[in-house]
């Protein structure tokens, strides 16, 4: 029986815990949700099939000193965002693509 299950079949039982089981507990329950979130972020990757990066280093790469700049480059169909979890992502290849422009001048970002 796990504690959900007697959580819902004793709600007003008392219990306690030693402050180190408890500490001890949260340290898995972290070891386990970040495991998933590189699984997620993994089979992401592999959905996308392009190397992703986070919007800071984005930025910095883009030279975009306004974080606005993304957003409506966002809106504009330039960027597309790839959210995982509460972090945002950017395809390597579409940041390439706005260098590359940026470079030859072809388009006015």
């Amino acid at each position: 029986m796990d504690l959900m299950m007697i959580a819902k079949m004793y709600p007003d039982v008392t219990i306690s815990v030693r402050l180190q089981d408890l500490l001890e507990a949260q340290e898995t329950l972290i070891r386990k949700v970040r495991k998933e979130a590189e699984q997620e972020a993994a089979k992401r990757r592999e959905q996308y099939g392009d190397t992703l990066i986070q919007k800071e280093e984005a930025r910095q790469v883009l030279g975009c000193p306004d974080p606005s700049t993304m957003w409506r480059w966002e809106n504009r169909g330039y960027l597309t965002p790839v959210k995982i979890g509460v972090k945002v992502f950017y395809r390597r290849s579409d940041i390439d693509r706005i260098i590359k422009a940026k470079e030859t001048n072809h388009t006015q970002i």
